[in-house]
């Protein structure tokens, strides 16, 4: 019999409606999911990691979460692992666990959009599909995925897309894994690179800035000032930033701040042939790092987890290459 392990953070999928509070709250525990769960031949061990909203967590939990998961994925017996989590920063979560996770049995992160007092609640057909997709021998190799409505997400891709329909995850650009059928697991790709860093500890004092028309860069200088390890910017198109920027980058980059480049666009890699001022040609030229095919929020993870691994430019310069 294939064996499960499911390891539960909180957030919608765990939350009830109570008497004595205004909203829900996680309040949902393995015992709960156990018995709503349907018998499907697979056995299944549960865990309790936290209870609490994902807007609570922080990349430095997420990083024991994937020292739990790590030591779940090692017994012998164990054919994968399912993580239940919020919604609002699942996505960061699973491409930590992409990132610094080295074993090859599945890591299925899961959640829902309704909690389980509301109608239609949607946390056992994840829970359920999740559970398939950790338990079949199509899913190994892939990394860390993400199982939403049904469809398989690689976690370097998936992204929340809408704020309260039940299919509030997509892959923009480049489109789900694979699906769910009845009791089949389909993929038509897998992910075509996946980075792996070695990561015993990240870097928090990464900040995020992302670029608006006419966007002041006082942000970039209070980073500055404040002396974080590194600052993401989310800029426009395929890498363009306002030329008054240029010259506190440079100044950021004089002072060993790692700085990098993501686009606010929801898909894309970084490169264009333009010849204007904050152009590509001027950040490659100064010595930015590129985050080709990550969002904002996915390229802050990288960040972290690189910076508080690379013991060498060189080597954190890799891992963006």
């Amino acid at each position: 019999m294939n064996k499960v392990v499911i390891i539960t953070t909180g957030g919608t999928i765990a939350m009830k409606r109570g008497p004595m509070v205004g909203g829900a709250v996680p309040t949902l525990k393995g015992e709960d999911f156990m018995a709503l769960l349907p018998h499907s031949g697979i056995g299944l061990a549960f865990e309790e990691f936290a209870n609490l909203p994902s807007s609570h967590l922080t990349p430095a939990q997420g990083l024991d979460l994937g020292r739990r998961v790590e030591a779940a994925l090692g017994a012998p017996d164990v054919d994968g692992v399912v993580v239940t989590h919020g919604t609002d920063t699942l996505e960061e979560t699973a491409y930590l666990l992409d990132l610094t996770i080295s074993s090859a049995k599945p890591v299925v992160v899961t959640g829902s959009m309704r909690t389980a007092t509301a109608l239609g609640y949607d946390g056992m057909l994840n829970l359920a599909a999740a559970i398939r997709v950790a338990a079949a021998p199509e899913a190994r190799g892939l990394g860390a995925l993400v199982v939403f409505n049904e469809r398989i997400f690689a976690a370097c891709e998936a992204q929340k897309v809408h704020s309260q329909r039940a299919d509030a995850f997509d892959a923009p650009g480049s489109g789900a894994l694979g699906w769910l059928d009845a009791e089949h697991v389909w993929l038509h790709h897998r992910p075509l690179r996946r980075v792996y860093i070695p990561c015993s500890r990240l870097e928090e004092l990464v900040d995020l800035l992302t670029i608006g028309q006419g966007a002041s860069e006082r942000q970039l200088r209070h980073s500055i000032d404040d002396g974080v390890a590194g600052i993401v910017i989310e800029a426009f198109g395929s890498g363009r930033v306002p030329p008054w920027w240029l010259p506190l980058i440079q100044e950021a980059l004089a002072k060993r701040i790692a700085v990098v480049l993501a686009t606010r666009c929801r898909a894309g890699t970084l490169y264009d042939e333009y010849g204007y001022v904050g152009a590509y040609h001027d950040l490659r030229r100064l010595g930015v790092l590129f985050a080709h095919n990550l969002s904002g929020v996915k390229a802050r993870i990288k960040l972290m987890v690189a910076l508080g691994a690379a013991r060498k430019p060189d080597e954190l310069r890799g891992w963006f290459a």
